[in-house]
C-alpha cells in the first residue's frame, strides 16, 4: 500500500465531506467497538494529513489485527464512516464482504458506504443481499425504499409494504408512499396514503409539514375541498406561516363558497403576507376570482393582471381578464387583451375562440354617449368577424343572430338589414331544441319590424309563433292586443 494512496484519498473524502456531509443512517446494530481497535483508528485520523505515510502505516496494522473478525470489521468500518473517513470505511466494507458475505448487518453497512459516495445502484445491491439472508429485515428494507424513491419508485412502494406487513403500526410507511405517489402525479393513490398517515398519528411536528403540503396538494388536484378545509386548520397550527398550507386553505375556501373564511383566509394575499416572488399565478387568478364574485371589478381585475403578469402562458387568464374588462366597461383594453389572447392561441384559435372577440365589439358599439364614429369602427370590426364565421359555418344561427344584433342603429325604428339577419337566424334554428331565448329574440324583432312596417300578416305569425313559445311573454301579448284592435 503506496503512502500516497491514504493521503489522495483522505483528500478526497474531505472534499465530499464538505461538499455534502453525507452521514450513514444507521438502522442496523454494530458490535461495541474495541477500545484499542478504536484508538488506533483514532490515531489514523489525527495523523491523515500531518503524517500520511505514518496514518497509512497505522491502519495497516489495524486491518491486519481485525481483518477475519467480521464484528470488528463492521464496528470499526462504521466509526470511520461515523467520521466521513470513506477510504478506510469502505477498505472495512471491503473486507467484511471478503469474509462474510452474508452478514447481514455486514451489508447493511457496505451499502451505507456505497450511499456515501453517491453510488446507489450499488447500495441497493447491498441492501438486496440483505434481504436474500433475511426477507423481513426492516433496515434493509427501508434502505432499499429510500434507494429506490427517486430510481424505481414502484419498487420503493413494495418494499415499503413489506415493511408494513411486518410492522402493521409503522404509519411512517404510509407518508412515504404519500410522498412517492405525490411526485409520481398520482394524486389519488396520494390521497388514500396521507389520509391513513394522518389519521393515525393525530399530533404531528415538524418532520410532517411537506407531507401536510403535499396531502393538501393532492387533495387539490383531486378536487377534494371540502376536505383541504377540515385538514389545512390543523396544518396551519403545526405551520402558522407557511404559504402553501395558507394558499391551498383560500383556495378551499373559495370552491368551498364560505365567503366569510375566504375574506380572511385572503389576507396572505391582500396584506402581502409573503415576498411576491413567492406568489404564483393561481393565487391571484382565486383571489380574481373571488374578487368577482363579490361584484368586485376593480379588485378582480388588479389580481387578473397579476395572474397574468405572473405567468402569460396560461391563456385562460388573459380570456377572463378580458372578460373582467367588459363587465366593467373598459371596452378597449378587454378587446386589446382579447386580441392577445388569440394571438396567443394562434392556429388553435377556433371559431368559438372568434366568436369571442366579436362579443367584445358587440358590448364596445353598445355603449352610450359614443360618438358615431367610434361606433361605425366598432360594429365594422365586429360584423366582420361574425360573417366570417357565418361564411365558415353556414347552419349556425348564432353568426346571424350576432350580426343582427350589433348591426342595430335605431332601436326604436324598424331596420331591414337588422330584420333579415333575425329571419335567416330564426330559419336556421328549426328542429333545434333549448333555445327558447334566442327564438323569442329573433321573433320579437321580427315582429316589432312588420307591425312598424304595416306587414300585419307577417306580425300576426311572428306574435302567435312567440305566445306558442312563452303566453306570458310582454312584447307578444302587447303585439298579439295592438293586431287585434286594428282588426276590430
Amino acid at each position: 500500500m503506496k503512502a500516497n494512496w491514504i493521503k489522495s484519498l483522505f483528500f478526497a473524502a474531505l472534499l465530499a465531506c464538505s461538499a455534502n456531509q453525507a452521514v450513514a443512517q444507521r438502522a442496523y446494530e454494530v458490535p461495541e467497538t474495541n477500545p484499542e481497535m478504536q484508538a488506533m483508528a483514532e490515531q489514523v485520523i489525527e495523523m491523515q494529513i500531518t503524517d500520511p505515510d505514518g496514518a497509512n502505516k497505522v491502519f495497516k496494522k489495524l486491518m491486519g489485527k481485525i481483518k477475519t473478525k467480521k464484528e470488528d470489521l463492521l464496528s470499526i468500518g462504521q466509526f470511520f464512516l461515523d467520521k466521513n473517513v470513506y477510504p478506510c470505511a469502505n477498505e472495512c466494507a471491503k473486507q467484511l464482504y471478503t469474509v462474510a458475505p452474508e452478514y447481514k448487518e455486514g451489508l447493511m453497512f457496505y451499502g451505507e458506504v456505497c450511499m456515501f459516495r453517491k453510488d446507489y445502484g450499488s447500495a441497493g445491491q447491498k441492501f438486496d443481499e440483505a434481504l436474500n439472508v433475511d426477507p423481513n429485515y426492516v433496515p434493509a428494507l427501508k434502505r432499499n425504499a429510500f434507494v429506490y424513491k427517486n430510481i424505481n419508485p414502484h419498487v420503493a412502494i413494495e418494499m415499503l409494504d413489506r415493511i408494513k406487513a411486518v410492522e402493521p403500526d409503522n404509519h411512517t410507511t404510509d407518508r412515504e408512499k404519500g410522498d412517492i405517489y405525490y411526485k409520481l402525479d398520482e394524486y389519488k393513490d396520494a390521497v388514500g396514503c396521507y389520509t391513513t398517515f394522518f389519521k393515525a398519528k393525530t399530533e404531528n411536528d415538524s418532520t410532517d409539514i411537506v407531507a401536510a403540503e403535499n396531502f393538501l396538494l393532492s387533495l387539490f388536484a383531486t378536487q377534494k375541498y371540502m376536505e383541504i378545509g377540515d385538514y389545512s386548520e390543523r396544518f396551519l397550527a403545526l405551520a402558522p406561516n407557511d404559504l402553501v398550507i395558507k394558499r391551498m386553505k383560500f383556495f378551499a375556501d373559495v370552491e368551498n363558497y364560505e365567503i366569510t373564511k375566504a375574506q380572511e383566509s385572503i389576507k396572505y394575499i391582500t396584506e402581502k403576507q409573503f415576498a411576491d416572488s413567492l406568489y404564483v399565478y393561481l393565487d391571484y387568478a382565486y383571489a380574481g376570482n373571488f374578487m368577482s364574485d363579490q361584484d368586485d371589478l376593480a379588485s378582480a381585475i388588479k389580481y387578473y393582471e397579476l395572474a397574468v403578469k405572473c405567468d402569460s402562458t396560461k391563456l385562460s387568464g388573459l380570456k377572463q381578464l378580458a372578460t373582467l374588462y367588459r363587465r366593467n366597461k373598459q371596452y378597449d383594453e378587454g378587446i386589446e387583451v382579447y386580441s392577445k389572447y388569440l394571438q396567443a392561441l394562434g392556429d388553435k384559435a377556433d371559431l368559438t375562440d372568434q366568436f369571442g372577440l366579436g362579443q367584445q365589439y358587440l358590448a364596445a358599439s353598445q355603449q352610450k354617449d359614443i360618438t358615431p364614429e367610434k361606433k361605425a369602427e366598432y360594429v365594422a370590426k365586429g360584423d366582420a368577424i361574425f360573417a366570417a364565421i357565418q361564411a365558415e359555418k353556414p347552419d349556425s344561427y348564432q353568426a346571424p343572430m350576432m350580426r343582427a344584433a350589433i348591426n342595430i342603429t335605431n332601436r326604436n325604428e324598424p331596420e331591414e338589414k337588422v330584420f333579415n339577419f333575425y329571419k335567416e337566424a330564426y330559419r336556421l334554428m328549426e328542429g333545434k331544441e333549448n333555445i327558447d331565448s334566442s327564438k323569442l329574440q329573433a321573433l320579437g324583432y321580427m315582429a316589432f319590424y312588420c307591425v312598424q312596417k304595416d306587414l300585419e300578416d307577417e306580425a300576426r305569425q311572428y306574435t302567435n309563433e312567440i305566445l306558442k313559445i312563452d303566453a306570458e311573454n310582454g312584447l307578444g301579448k302587447q303585439i298579439d292586443s295592438y293586431l287585434k284592435s286594428i282588426n276590430k
